[in-house]
């Protein structure tokens, strides 16, 4: 009996513990806003539902993304981090660019961040039915479907003009048989990936 009760007075000890650790992390989080400045290298933090917004094999690939742009892989993308990706493609980045490019993230360009800034970019974009209705326009029996080829001219020779390999990338995705574009579902793929359809 004298063990039993040994191990309850050892079980309350360290929910004690266990409290007190809690009720410290909840003043600590209380500090007032001016000590949390004097940390410039902590990020500050994102909300966590940041990824509820995309599937997992998103946020798998967004990670690849963040890890090749991370050249010193200290879990930060930083100016050294851009500029040494952009001498990679051929091009001498500008550090005022760099710096605004970096100043859209809330704190240190984490991955939580990094996963924050695409989420508000690609829920930033034009509704589903703007996008089916843009599509629309150049589909007046609404059929729902255009033609491979229109569509590959369109896109490859007005406004913003796709080059052969943006094509060849945005064809690996479409939903296109027999030669037409089935729009409908092409937007909602661009909206919510391939699995929601």
């Amino acid at each position: 009996m004298g063990e039993e009760k040994e191990k309850k007075k050892e079980k309350k000890s360290k929910k004690k513990e266990k409290k007190e650790e809690g009720e410290k992390t909840a003043e600590e989080s209380d500090a007032p806003a001016e000590e949390k400045k004097e940390e410039p290298k902590r990020a500050q933090r994102a909300g966590s539902n940041v990824f509820a917004l995309f599937k997992q094999n998103q946020i798998q690939e967004f990670k690849e993304a963040f890890t090749m742009i991370d050249q010193n892989r200290d879990g930060f993308i930083d100016q050294s981090d851009l500029s040494s990706i952009y001498q990679q493609i051929g091009r001498d980045p500008d550090a005022k660019q760099l710096d605004s490019m970096l100043k859209e993230s809330p704190g240190q360009l984490n991955f939580t961040h990094f996963l924050t800034l695409f989420g508000e970019k690609l829920h930033g974009t034009d509704p589903e039915g703007t996008l089916r209705d843009a599509f629309a326009m150049f589909d007046p029996d609404g059929k729902g479907q255009l033609a491979e080829e229109y569509v590959k001219d369109l896109l490859m020779n007005t406004g913003d003009q796709f080059s052969k390999d943006e094509i060849k990338q945005t064809w690996k995705e479409a939903p296109i048989e027999g030669g037409m574009l089935d729009y409908n579902k092409f937007v909602t793929y661009i909206k919510r990936g391939k699995e929601d359809e």
